[in-house]
This record gives structure tokens, C-alpha cells and sequence, in this order.
């Protein structure tokens, strides 16, 4: 059941709107260009003329004020259609494959682990550094400490990235070499 004061704000708005919707009509159907758009125009704007109806001060301005909602509401669906771009096949091919190639995961997954087992002051550092590509002085405010500081950090991480490294590929060639002796 509607409350009074709802249906009292229903009936005021359509005994506005009655005399101005086929003029309505055609003004959506003309911003779109089709019916079904404006169709959706027509029910977007008279929603949202109906939910801010309470706000309207001067009801003689109701027309002016309807048209205006969806002038702005078309107005908003140009904006976003900017944004969107049309698709084709041919040109997907020309763009650059972000993903790295299927070989590299477990490199890469490797590297992770290893990056996991150091210090982690090492470890942001070497991150900071040769994966997000900061200067010494930038790491050195992120970090804290001395430029030195740094810089021994790096060649620590360094070091002890090569050493974890080393042993992987040890250990998975003793494995791979064992398996192949099966």
C-alpha cells in the first residue's frame, strides 16, 4: 500500500507529465536515434523525475526540468560511450601480449620463492630495485638508513639470490639425473 503523501506526489507528477509526453517522446527518440533506446530514455528520465519530483520548485518548470534529466542522462551515456572502442580481430593480433610467455612461469615462480627467503629489508630492496625499477636514492628514503646501506643491501640479496638459485638448478638436476636413471 502506497502511503498518502506518495500517492498525493504520484498523481501531481503525472497530471504534469500527461500533456508533455508525446513531446517527450520524440524528443528522446530523437536523442537516441531509435526506439528501443528511447524507450530506455524515456523510463531513466521519468524515474529520476519522479524520485527528485519533492525537489522541483517552480511546477511550471516541469517541462524544462524533464527534458533537462534526460538530456543530462544522454549526455552521461555519451561520455561513457568514449571510453569504449569497437573490436576487431585483425587488430588484436598487433597488440603487444602482456602475459609472459608459458616457459618463463616456473622461472618466474622460482625467483619468487627464492625472493621469499631473504631478509626482508634484502628482499624489498632487490624488489625495489631491479623489479619496480627505483633509483638507489628513492630506495634509500622508501628504506631508511644510507645510501651505503643500500647499496650493501643490494649485494647481499644479489649474493645470496645466486647462491639460493644455484642450489635449485643443483637439485633439480640431481633429480632429473635420478629419474632418468629409473
Amino acid at each position: 500500500m502506497i502511503p498518502s503523501r506518495e500517492k498525493e506526489n504520484q498523481e501531481a507528477f503525472m497530471a504534469l507529465y500527461r500533456p508533455c509526453h508525446e513531446a517527450f517522446i520524440r524528443y528522446c527518440h530523437g536523442l537516441t536515434g531509435s526506439r528501443e533506446d528511447a524507450r530506455d530514455l524515456v523510463g531513466d528520465a521519468v524515474l529520476v523525475a519522479l524520485e527528485n519530483f519533492e525537489k522541483l520548485r517552480k511546477k511550471e518548470s516541469f517541462k524544462a526540468w524533464l527534458f533537462g534529466i534526460a538530456r543530462r542522462l544522454m549526455l552521461h551515456v555519451y561520455r561513457r560511450s568514449k571510453f569504449k572502442g569497437r573490436y576487431n580481430e585483425e587488430d588484436v593480433h598487433l597488440l603487444p601480449d602482456t602475459e609472459p610467455s608459458p616457459d618463463l612461469h616456473p622461472d618466474i615462480e622460482v625467483l619468487y620463492t627464492a625472493l621469499g627467503q631473504l631478509p626482508f629489508k634484502q628482499r624489498e630492496a632487490i624488489i625495489l630495485f631491479e623489479l619496480s625499477g627505483f633509483s638507489l636514492k628513492e630506495i634509500e628514503k622508501i628504506q631508511g638508513g644510507s645510501l651505503s646501506g643500500v647499496k650493501t643491501r643490494l649485494k647481499r640479496a644479489r649474493e645470496k639470490l645466486k647462491e639460493i638459485l644455484s642450489d635449485t638448478e643443483n637439485s633439480d638436476l640431481k633429480t632429473k639425473n635420478a629419474e632418468g636413471r629409473r
